[in-house]
């Protein structure tokens, strides 16, 4: 196997192109998904997400509410998939270097996954909670932040740097999440190729879509219920709710059973198989595009 470097720059800029893409797309299902994760007052139905979606239509600026949020979503989402991506590509480089013509197995692909998911929560989560805090309420919401800027003034003055960092634990463990998704995406490529011309066949936009698809509905299966704890950690009146991530388990557990920790799963699935989708098929063209121009 090749260990010839390559140009780092491209992962980042093609994973920032990928989460743009992405976040336009789907935004009103993730505001969707976020308002499900975070509703503790009834137990687990399907009909929610359809009165959510009514309730939103029938508000006075439906595009606006709709939309609420976008723009952490989007800063959120480019600036975490190029981390994401950079971190990945820079972490399987090295072990490529390391190996030689061994090449990489699962555990080398979870280990690159996991290291560079945790430096990516690590930089973004204080933007992931101004995001769940936007898209969990309305606009007209009592003390709802008015913007991106806005949320995170008010974080610093009322919470200091702890109120940017909540959630942090079940975010990290949700790093699990993508290491599973890149593990199987990664062997479904690896195994393909493999059966080809000796791998040397370059992948159609239809089978990015497959095996991006597969492997997000694996992970989502195994690593869902991270999302709704980490949701409920981070609305606006958590601390009157909560004391620890291990009394939101311990009561979403007693109120709403196991099928509270996957609220929002139908909508979460709806919107992150088509958007995983998007995502790794415009990132793998919009890397292929600028190492063909580079």
């Amino acid at each position: 196997m090749s260990t010839k470097p390559k140009n780092k720059k491209v992962d980042a800029v093609a994973g920032f192109a990928a989460g743009c893409a992405t976040t336009l797309i789907v935004h009103p299902l993730d505001l969707i998904k976020v308002r499900l994760q975070i509703d503790n007052r009834k137990k687990f139905h399907f009909g929610r997400a359809v009165e959510i979606a009514n309730e939103l239509r029938s508000s006075n600026s439906p595009f606006k509410e709709i939309y609420r949020g976008l723009v952490p979503n989007l800063v959120g989402n480019t600036t975490s998939w190029a981390s994401y991506f950079y971190w990945y590509e820079t972490i399987k480089q090295e072990l490529n270097i390391y190996y030689g013509a061994q090449g990489l197995g699962s555990i080398d692909y979870l280990a690159s996954a996991m290291a560079s998911g945790s430096i990516t929560v690590l930089l973004t989560n204080p933007v992931w909670v101004i995001k769940t805090r936007m898209l969990s309420t309305s606009s007209t919401h009592d003390g709802a932040y008015k913007s991106m800027v806005d949320g995170f003034l008010t974080i610093h003055r009322h919470e200091g740097i702890r109120g940017f960092y909540r959630g942090f634990l079940p975010s990290l463990l949700g790093v699990g999440h993508g290491a599973i998704q890149l593990m199987v995406y990664e062997k479904l490529k690896t195994w393909y190729l493999n059966r080809q011309a000796n791998g040397h066949v370059q992948l159609s936009t239809s089978q990015f879509i497959t095996f991006s698809a597969f492997s997000k509905i694996v992970a989502s299966l195994f690593m869902y219920p991270y999302q709704v704890v980490r949701s409920r950690l981070q609305r606006y009146d958590a601390d009157n709710v909560y004391r620890s991530l291990s009394d939101v388990v311990k009561k979403t557990y007693q109120t709403e059973g196991y099928l509270g920790f996957y609220k929002g799963l139908i909508p979460n699935l709806l919107r992150v198989v088509p958007a995983t989708c998007v995502t790794f098929v415009v990132y793998e063209n919009t890397k292929k595009y600028l190492k063909y121009e580079i």
